[in-house]
């Protein structure tokens, strides 16, 4: 596949405006994407679990994600935590648990607050998706 002028698979428009030319005298209409869906896009439960785990370990006062312990069981019909994260994916809408270790000191309502809001706004905008539930279990301070 070919890069665009800026040396990336994507067009910014600015860097490459030059390498995009049109004959004088023709008359494109047709230069905006088409309304038609290309395809369907789909996002890997690693990568979901990959983006919830960094919005919350992007949260100051979060220490790190807690590791499922023996013994932990399934809690509301979603898979065990991996690597502090358990999700539920139903259609564009993602449910959260995540299991979480504190910094000493920090307020756990706050961080909580805090993971809620890094999350969902991370599963919004970075994924697309629609944030559904969004527990927080502080498991442990470090």
């Amino acid at each position: 596949m070919n890069g665009w002028p800026n040396g990336t698979s994507r067009y910014t428009g600015e860097q490459g405006a030059s390498a995009i030319s049109t004959e004088a005298g023709s008359s494109d209409d047709s230069a905006e994407p088409p309304d038609e869906p290309l395809g369907a896009v789909r996002i890997a439960r690693r990568v979901l679990r990959t983006v919830v785990e960094q919005a919350a370990l992007g949260v100051p006062g979060v220490a790190g994600m807690a590791s499922p312990r023996p013994g932990w069981r399934q809690v509301r019909n979603r898979a065990l935590p991996q690597h502090g994260v358990a999700l539920a994916v139903q259609g564009e809408r993602v449910s959260v648990d995540l299991y979480l270790i504190v910094e000493p000191g920090a307020s756990f309502a706050a961080v909580g607050m805090a993971v809620q809001e890094a999350v969902g706004a991370a599963l919004e905008h970075i994924l697309g998706m629609t944030a559904g539930e969004i527990d927080v279990y502080i498991q442990d301070v470090s």
